[in-house]
């Protein structure tokens, strides 16, 4: 594999509160070549900041997805009908707000989710005007994006919980249970210290999804 040094940068994990802690860490060179250390890098359509907080994430699927509103306020002007204007947002626009959620989803904070669901709210209001939130999403039979997202987060649990997948290691060693008791999860629920370690994927799912 060869790196190279021009699209590479490099982003130091840190959670204090200022920039400072730079100057003390040297460069990472590559062939000679000094890499650009960052607050946000890009790693597969996810945006990962240095402190771990999603926020810059969220801007982004919020600007894209509001971006592709736009093909769907143009249909409406065309005619399209209400029953394929919801197909085209639910192939379209949600995708953008639900790509790898399972990274991102259990550590969000309520206020950036309310960011995200403005999107599904304003999608949704231009096909049925005049109608509530709760009142569309009964009549189109769709679930609010947190639903979505758990439930896009259990499927997921369940696939790596298969032996073979590749992060089942992650996973800690199954329970022998021999009597009946109280709880009867099949993973050993882990100790956790802070909010941000219980609500990473793993932990959450191991307390949420078995």
């Amino acid at each position: 594999m060869k790196i190279y040094s021009e699209k590479s940068k490099e982003i130091i994990i840190n959670f204090a509160q200022d920039g400072n802690f730079r100057s003390t860490i040297p460069n990472i060179k590559i062939d000679g070549r000094d890499i650009a250390q960052v607050c946000h890098a890009k790693l597969l359509g996810v945006t990962i900041s240095q402190d771990l907080t999603w926020n810059k994430h969220v801007d982004n699927i919020v600007k894209k997805a509001g971006k592709r509103l736009y093909m769907l306020y143009q249909l409406k002007r065309a005619g399209i009908t209400q029953k394929d204007l919801v197909s085209v947002y639910v192939s379209v626009v949600r995708p953008v707000l639900e790509y790898a959620c399972p990274v991102w989803h259990t550590n969000l904070p309520q206020y950036l989710s309310d960011n995200i669901e403005v999107i599904e709210k304003r999608a949704l209001k231009c096909i049925f005007p005049g109608l509530g939130y709760a009142e569309i999403l009964r009549r189109v039979n769709l679930d609010t994006l947190n639903v979505r997202w758990d439930s896009i987060c259990q499927k997921y649990f369940d696939k790596i919980k298969v032996g073979t997948h590749r992060l089942n290691y992650l996973l800690p060693d199954k329970r022998h249970i021999k009597y009946n008791v109280r709880q009867q999860n099949v993973y050993p629920l882990p100790v956790t210290r802070t909010n941000r370690f219980r609500n990473s994927f793993i932990p959450w799912a191991l307390y949420n999804c078995q």
